[in-house]
């Protein structure tokens, strides 16, 4: 299945974040004006229909300059058009509404991440978490929190903080939009904050996002594999440590993914019986006691494999 159809099964679906990924993934790898033009046409449309009005009119026009012949897209540009100009006062309250909701998202973001900074991770989740629920994914947080108009008056410390870090780009004149890097590092911050709270499978959502945003850093999915066996769901994180290399970044904790890879490689050997599978407990198991000689819970795990290698020795 090709991107575009994949796009437009989610949507039929009503997967709708998924699709706004899926389409924007679609609008950074493709190269044909025409098919930029209709990914640029759906989201438009999607974001029309949830209301965000100015993201849609971003994204309609720009399909409409990629191919300006397409009947639809010239109809629905026109119709956005006509509706701007026919409501001007209900959307100028609109604009100013949505932009200070805006600016409180970035205010989450920014003091969230200070506060793990200064220690303070309890006061940080509900801060940081309760974004995900406003931007279900990346994409669509790139997309709405676009354009931001901030003047002097309305620049504080967490403002600040993020402009200082490059977390938010400076457009044109007053304009600001979230940058990859920022949201990357949101991201990063927020998934930690749920494994704290044992929530695994949020935080492999969080990963999964941090890692479209930036797939050059592998960071992420050597964290999943950790998350995966949190959640003792095997057979996935051994899916995702055969995609990895075996130096590990120098961000992550050597005796949690190596634990995992015991794990997980322990229960699947329980099914499968299969001498490889068994090996890789042990060489995992070794990675760990290389690290911690005194870890008790895999010195009894290598113990149980090295007794049976012994019965097959004989």
């Amino acid at each position: 299945m090709n991107l575009l159809e994949h796009a437009q099964k989610l949507e039929n679906d009503k997967n709708i974040a998924a699709a706004i990924q899926a389409y924007e993934d679609m609008i950074r790898i493709e190269t044909d004006s025409k098919s930029l033009g209709y990914a640029h046409y759906r989201l438009g449309k999607i974001y029309l229909d949830w209301s965000e009005l100015f993201a849609a009119q971003r994204f309609l026009s720009q399909a409409h300059q990629l191919d300006p012949e397409h009947s639809e897209i010239r109809q629905a540009v026109d119709n956005l058009n006509q509706h701007f100009s026919q409501n001007r006062e209900e959307i100028t309250d609109q604009m100013s509404r949505q932009n200070s909701d805006q600016i409180v998202s970035l205010f989450r973001i920014a003091t969230g991440i200070k506060l793990i900074a200064m220690d303070k991770p309890v006061q940080a989740y509900p801060l940081m978490a309760s974004r995900t629920k406003i931007f279900p994914n990346a994409a669509v947080a790139k997309h709405l929190l676009t354009d931001i108009s901030i003047t002097e008056d309305e620049r504080n410390s967490a403002i600040d903080y993020l402009i200082e870090r490059d977390w938010l780009i400076n457009d044109t004149a007053e304009l600001y939009s979230i940058s990859d890097e920022g949201l990357y590092t949101f991201y990063l911050a927020l998934a930690q904050l749920h494994i704290d709270n044992d929530a695994h499978a949020d935080a492999i959502s969080c990963y999964e996002q941090a890692y479209w945003l930036d797939n050059t850093q592998l960071t992420p999915l050597f964290q999943k594999v950790i998350c995966y066996a949190e959640l003792e769901t095997w057979h996935k994180a051994i899916q995702t440590i055969k995609e990895l290399p075996t130096d590990l970044p120098t961000d992550i904790d050597g005796i949690a993914y190596y634990t995992a890879i015991a794990n997980s490689y322990h229960h699947t050997y329980q099914e499968t019986g299969l001498g490889e599978d068994k090996q890789k407990v042990i060489e995992a198991c070794d990675a760990v006691l290389h690290i911690d000689k005194k870890d008790k819970v895999i010195t009894k795990l290598l113990t149980a494999y090295q007794e049976r290698r012994s019965w097959w020795r004989k």
